[in-house]
């Protein structure tokens, strides 16, 4: 669907327990890296100790980052400006899935600069979503359908409480974010419908 290779050196952005990593594992050459990271600490140590030491070219990181619904501690540092561990230009894949779907639209907007950031020329941004259209009423996921529509219509939350818990999007309020990222959709965005999450693809 996304045009992954084998000898792509790819970011996985919320890698979670490896649960995408474990399929690159005997797709990406040896001399492909893969960078992980997570907003939890037990599913990123797992990672490490049953992955990477079988594939040292899988790297996994932790970075601490306040979610309402991951890392509820105000103490900790905003997504909203966290500057991806990673040099520019260093990756030609990123892939974000079931991330997005627990991201407000100020983090959403700094990771998709920081994807763009670190992708080269021609790279390629994979990521999942929530999508729904112009309102709730329009084409949504069954589970966006369901979800508390903010006041500026860009966005869904599934509770309010814990906003992060689940978050839609608005489809054209997105495409406007990944143009003004530097990400170029490539057509069509793909429905996930009632059990798989909406993808879209695009590119550097």
């Amino acid at each position: 669907m996304a045009g992954l290779r084998p000898d792509h050196d790819v970011l996985d952005a919320g890698c979670g327990v490896g649960r995408t990593a474990r399929y690159l594992c005997d797709y990406l050459q040896s001399d492909a890296r893969y960078e992980g990271f997570d907003v939890m600490e037990k599913p990123v140590q797992w990672s490490q100790t049953h992955i990477t030491p079988l594939f040292p070219n899988f790297h996994f990181r932790f970075i601490p980052l306040f979610n309402t619904e991951y890392n509820p501690d105000p103490s900790l540092p905003s997504a909203a400006e966290l500057q991806f561990p990673y040099p520019d230009e260093s990756f030609d894949f990123v892939l974000a899935h079931s991330l997005f779907t627990h991201l407000p639209p100020d983090v959403t907007h700094n990771y998709l600069n920081e994807i763009s950031r670190v992708l080269r020329s021609d790279g390629i941004s994979y990521s999942t979503w929530f999508l729904f259209g112009d309102d709730l009423s329009g084409y949504a996921h069954v589970r966006t359908a369901k979800m508390h529509l903010d006041s500026s219509g860009d966005f869904a939350v599934q509770d309010p409480n814990v906003p992060e818990a689940a978050v839609g999007y608005r489809t054209n309020f997105l495409r406007d974010m990944f143009s003004s990222s530097g990400l170029r959709i490539t057509e069509p965005i793909h429905p996930g419908f009632e059990r798989l999450q909406d993808v879209i693809v695009a590119v550097k």
